[in-house]
Parts: structure tokens; C-alpha cells; sequence
């Protein structure tokens, strides 16, 4: 059995009083139960849960304000975030120069590394995993902003960063959105891991390759792909598969 840690302002007693039981169909149909916990009359120091009904949609209404209230977000909201969820945060980082470190089996990158142009990213985060996409303006997106892929190596088809060694945040919040861009930025890009990443002669190695010798922010937005889906789409999209998951 895990343990579980309980941080209290001061000393705290808890009392087992009921118990809530959740049925999923494979469709995805939920049903609930809320269930007393009554004392066993044969054995008095040993509780049992007790006969269920309906979860009301009043106690349902009581059941998600009192989890709201401990898992909700305490803290000043960071101007680059954009869409928060209790199991995933998203954000964006305007277009910049900056360094970036390659170890991959291009002769002429190699293990390198240098200032270089980015685009303005989204980055979406869920549980164990993490996705990148492109602006083309460097400008804070809406949800109906058309996303283009990423052109940085170890990014997959649909946005989906490849995380090698890298250790990423326990937790989704505000907080961590430092440590993930730092693990991002500051990890070895090794390869590119979609066909056609970029639109650029020679590909995604040639499009590094020229910004490791000269930084060209104009160079890297034309060379961007568009991905087809909507800042909405993307989350969306990223959520559902989060879910199935689970």
C-alpha cells in the first residue's frame, strides 16, 4: 500500500464517515454509489462500508467542490500560461536566440552546440508526458491559433517530445513550467524524428546546421510546417489520449 502524506496547519484527526464508489462501462458510461462506513457489530474496532446508494447530483455537486478545493491552484498566474487542468497545464514562450546543445550523427553538427534561433513555442504537459509545437507569430496564441510542428529534433509526429533520461516534474503546475523549458532547451537534440519536419532545402540537419553558424529567426519561420490543428485541437487531442491512458 502507498503512503500517503496528509499536511495540515496543525495536529488532525481523520475520520473514515463514507465511502464513494465509481463504475465505468468501456464506452465510458459512470455510475457512482456513495456508501455509509458504519462500525461492524461482531467486531466493534473494525469499520465496514455500508449499503450504497445513487450518487444525487447534489452530492456529486458537494463531492467536486471538496476536491476542488484541495487540488485547486494557489498562486499568482503566470502571464505565459494558457490552459490549466487538473491533469495538465499548458504554456507558451515567445520566439528567442538562444543556446542549444546537439549530439547526433549529422558529421557536421556532431556533438555541438551554440546560439540558434527558436520559434515561439506551445508546450502542453500531462502526466509522463510532454508536447511541443511552433508559432509562426511570436505572439500569445487564442485557442482558435493555427499550430505549426516543431522543427527540433527528438520531437515525434503530433507534438510528443521525446524525453530520453530527462527527468520531468512530478507534479503539473505554474511552478514546474521553469523546469520543464529548462529540460527542454538545455537537453541534447540528437535526430529528428519526423519525415518532413521543417521546409527547408536538406531537411531539419541542414536548417541547424546554418543556425549554428549564423542565428536567422526569419530563416527558421519560413521554414516552419503548419500541423493542421488549432491551439483547441491540439489540447483537446492531448487530454483524450492522457484519459485513455490512465
Amino acid at each position: 500500500m502507498s503512503k500517503v502524506r496528509i499536511l495540515a496547519e496543525s495536529d488532525v484527526t481523520l475520520n473514515l464517515v463514507s465511502a464513494l464508489l465509481m463504475y465505468q462501462s468501456n464506452r465510458g458510461d459512470v455510475y457512482a454509489t456513495t456508501h455509509p462506513v458504519e462500525i461492524d457489530g461482531d467486531q466493534p474496532h473494525r469499520k465496514v462500508i455500508g449499503a450504497g446508494t445513487p450518487l444525487t447530483r447534489e452530492g456529486l455537486a458537494k463531492f467536486a467542490s471538496a476536491v476542488d478545493a484541495a487540488t485547486a491552484y494557489g498562486g499568482f498566474v503566470p502571464e505565459n500560461l494558457l490552459y490549466t487542468a487538473a491533469a495538465m497545464i499548458a504554456w507558451w514562450t515567445p520566439a528567442s536566440v538562444r543556446n542549444c546543445w546537439f549530439k547526433c550523427n549529422d558529421t557536421e553538427i556532431g556533438t555541438a552546440h551554440g546560439q540558434v534561433a527558436h520559434p515561439a513555442l506551445v508546450f502542453v504537459a500531462v502526466p509522463g508526458d510532454w508536447y511541443v509545437f511552433a508559432l509562426r507569430d511570436s505572439t500569445r496564441p487564442e485557442r482558435n491559433t493555427r499550430l505549426c510542428h516543431s522543427p527540433h529534433f527528438n520531437v515525434w509526429e503530433g507534438g510528443r517530445i521525446c524525453s530520453g533520461n530527462v527527468d520531468l516534474p512530478p507534479a503539473l503546475g505554474a511552478d514546474a513550467i521553469a523546469i520543464y523549458e529548462d529540460a527542454f532547451f538545455r537537453s541534447h537534440f540528437t535526430h529528428p524524428n519526423r519525415q518532413r519536419a521543417v521546409k527547408y532545402k536538406g531537411g531539419a540537419a541542414a536548417l541547424w546546421r546554418d543556425q549554428l553558424r549564423s542565428p536567422d529567426p526569419d530563416a527558421l519561420r519560413r521554414a516552419l510546417m503548419p500541423a493542421k490543428e488549432t491551439l483547441q485541437n491540439a489540447i483537446e487531442r492531448i487530454a483524450n489520449a492522457a484519459r485513455n491512458h490512465r
